[in-house]
């Protein structure tokens, strides 16, 4: 590959690095209040009018009914109950949505990640820390495209710092980057759904 392509590729990867945040950014805030996976609005109100109707007093056996129907047979119609627990739109709706096959009942709401690993949901939220995470990576590979243009007009001397003035390396380095950006995405959104599921527990019965 060409110098030119290898500025270009680092470039369009700067570009891609700074889109990734603001993605992570728009899904973080705002993407579990515009869609809920698997469940349409028909089923949200079906299942939220039915839970209403059991907090008053009400027969159990329309509603664990409809949890069946609209999310199966494995999930526990406590747990859907837990999360509309309260007036007006339900907590944890989307959360919830995404993670029902992972959740398992014994006296409390557990989640299970592997075939027989099953740990109680986080109590703290670390959303804060993992952003904070992915700003620094996004900065390392600002600073990685600056020194690429840099080292167009300067070559470092320094022997510890050689692999700076390689075009291809700064290249790995940034994608290296980027994946690492993703994979703290993914483990984020992992940790935020079981921490918002753990909440339940305080309306499970």
């Amino acid at each position: 590959m060409s110098s030119i392509a290898l500025y270009v590729a680092i470039y369009l990867a700067v570009l891609l690095s700074i889109y990734q945040v603001y993605y992570i950014y728009y899904e973080q805030h705002f993407a579990d209040f515009e869609k809920r996976p698997g469940l349409d609005e028909e089923g949200l109100a079906e299942l939220s009018g039915l839970a209403r109707q059991v907090r008053e007093g009400g027969d159990r056996t329309a509603f664990e009914a409809a949890v069946r129907s609209r999310l199966g047979d494995r999930l526990d119609p406590r747990v859907v109950l837990a999360a509309f627990a309260r007036e007006g739109e339900p907590v944890n709706a989307a959360q919830l949505l995404r993670r029902h096959r992972q959740i398992v009942t014994n006296g409390s709401i557990m989640v299970r990640h592997l075939a027989r690993w099953k740990t109680t949901p986080p109590v703290r939220d670390v959303r804060g820390l993992m952003i904070l995470v992915i700003t620094v990576l996004c900065l390392s590979v600002l600073a990685l495209g600056g020194l690429a243009i840099y080292t167009v007009g300067y070559q470092l001397a320094s022997p510890t710092l050689a692999w700076a003035n390689e075009p291809a390396v700064l290249l790995a380095l940034i994608v290296g980057l980027i994946v690492a950006t993703h994979l703290v995405y993914k483990l984020d959104v992992y940790l935020h759904d079981l921490y918002q599921i753990g909440r339940l527990n305080l309306h499970f019965q």
